[in-house]
């Protein structure tokens, strides 16, 4: 079911680029093009994979992997409506914020270990993001857990619904937290560690393949979970 998310999330992000840039778009494969995700993960996984020879080639196999595991754990931690959690976790703040890090670690090791000179410049960049932002998001979920007296998704739902006047407390936050999200979720134009006019892909210019499609799909289902995040934080959750 995830896989269908991010596959129809990806379809959408290409059209609506599509129109904003003025061109057609995808439009072959199904009507209208709305088959083509099918046509992209088939040619993703019919590549052949390429190692670079002065690489550590177990880690650069198993991290793609470790990506996806992770984005999961995002997946679980994130609540739905009372009765629809995946795991009952008191402290979804806090598993947030180790998630988070532990996610960059894992971007900073992958290009690290591509010992190509662009992924090395994303690795620089990603130890600059990393420093910066988390103090940056650490502040903010303080200041959230101070308000809402809680780590926990569900209570800060429940509190934003019987104190109705905490939107308009936290509306000049709403920005501020969506660009540190955009930040870290790696999205235009705040795609800084795989800039694609100055470092070709960044984090992911070695990648190929079936290793490229988990690490596609990891980077998609991170962006997925935080807009959940925000929406539970911020804007009323399933209320």
């Amino acid at each position: 079911m995830l896989t269908l998310i991010i596959a129809t999330i990806t379809l959408i992000e290409r059209k609506i680029m599509s129109l904003v840039q003025r061109r057609v778009g995808p439009n072959y494969i199904g009507h209208k093009g709305r088959l083509q995700f099918i046509a992209d993960a088939v040619k993703l996984l019919v590549k052949h994979i390429l190692i670079v020879n002065n690489t550590n080639k177990f880690l650069f196999m198993i991290i793609p992997s470790l990506i996806l595991i992770m984005c999961y754990l995002f997946w679980i931690n994130l609540v739905w409506a009372p009765s629809m959690s995946i795991c009952e976790i008191e402290y979804n703040l806090l598993f947030l914020g180790i998630l988070s890090t532990c996610f960059t670690i894992l971007l900073f090791l992958i290009s690290w270990i591509s010992q190509n000179k662009y992924s090395i410049l994303a690795a620089g960049r990603i130890v600059n993001l990393t420093i910066n932002l988390e103090i940056l998001l650490i502040l903010l979920f303080l200041l959230l857990v101070t308000i809402y007296e809680s780590f926990s998704f569900f209570s800060i739902v429940s509190f934003q619904y019987q104190y109705l006047y905490t939107l308009f407390i936290f509306l000049p936050i709403l920005p501020i937290l969506l660009i540190i999200f955009l930040l870290e979720t790696g999205r235009i134009p705040f795609d800084l560690a795989e800039s694609e006019s100055e470092l070709i892909a960044g984090h992911t210019v070695e990648m190929g393949g079936f290793f490229f499609a988990l690490f596609y799909l990891g980077e998609y289902f991170h962006l997925f979970c935080f807009s959940g995040v925000y929406a539970l934080i911020l804007l009323g959750g399933w209320y």
